[in-house]
């Protein structure tokens, strides 16, 4: 937590060294930063959509394959493997939805909040010949969910893009600014699988269901590029790092996003 610490004192000292240094003409940032969205009717506010495509490492369900597909391929050499979340996830999966707001703070930093919720489950039920000439039969549904929220802030090296109208897709390309800086999250993760195998038509030999629930934080390091599509609306690709202080072998990993940023109208008169 120390890192953390240190990193936001950084943060937190760079943007006051920017919004308080006096630019050219004695004008302060934070009066370039309104005077910028003032001439193009946009308020320092924004709001984001975003999806994530999630790469954790769920090490816990090479147990299935290494024990539960193991034994039942031996009993049945028509039996298929459970299918998992990891395969989902190797697949690519595995997006979560989110949403959030932020604020421009000075010409290189905004920060933001943002909060998501995603869950599923893979099921695989099949009945299979058997060396016991019975056929086997296997049930297997694995259920994972997250609940997460979180903040942070993203730096712009060169400059944000432009708030102005583009024309065509080089012009957007040009006015595209990369960005980097931390997040810090907390997520509400759960988990819930249901095993059941038996031989038709008799009862089943196993009927076993095992559930758990953890509240994991974690900080990340992004890394991304903001593409300008209008005056009021940006595309934003990230690649991030999210590391987790417990459960790591199931939930850390990388993870990809794509985010949707539109910001506010500027106030009229009669609302100020």
């Amino acid at each position: 937590m120390r890192v953390i610490a240190v990193a936001l004192a950084v943060a937190m000292t760079t943007w006051a060294d920017e919004t308080l240094q006096p630019l050219p003409g004695n004008s302060p940032s934070r009066e370039l930063v309104a005077d910028e969205f003032e001439a193009h009717e946009n308020s320092p506010w924004f709001f984001l959509l975003g999806f994530s495509n999630a790469h954790p490492r769920i090490e816990s369900e090479q147990l299935i394959d290494r024990y539960f597909n193991s034994t039942m391929g031996f009993l049945s050499p028509t039996y298929d493997d459970v299918m998992t979340v990891g395969d989902l996830r190797d697949s690519g999966l595995l997006w979560v939805p989110y949403i959030g707001v932020g604020r421009v703070m000075s010409p290189k930093w905004a920060v933001f909040a943002q909060a998501g919720y995603a869950a599923g489950k893979v099921r695989t039920k099949a009945d299979d010949p058997s060396i016991l000439i019975l056929p086997l039969h296997t049930d297997v549904e694995i259920k994972r969910g997250a609940l997460y929220g979180g903040i942070g802030a993203d730096y712009f090296p060169f400059g944000m893009p432009e708030l102005r109208e583009y024309d065509g897709f080089m012009d957007r390309l040009r006015g595209t600014k990369l960005n980097v800086g931390p997040r810090i999250t907390w997520t509400n993760a759960t988990y819930k699988a249901k095993v059941k195998v038996g031989f038709k038509p008799f009862d089943n030999l196993v009927d076993y269901t095992e559930s758990d629930e953890w509240l994991l934080p974690s900080v990340s390091a992004n890394i991304g590029a903001d593409v300008p599509i209008s005056k009021r609306s940006q595309l934003s690709f990230n690649a991030s790092y999210n590391r987790f202080f417990d459960e790591r072998d199931d939930f850390e990993g990388p993870s990809f996003t794509v985010i949707w940023k539109r910001f506010f109208g500027k106030r009229s008169s009669l609302d100020k």
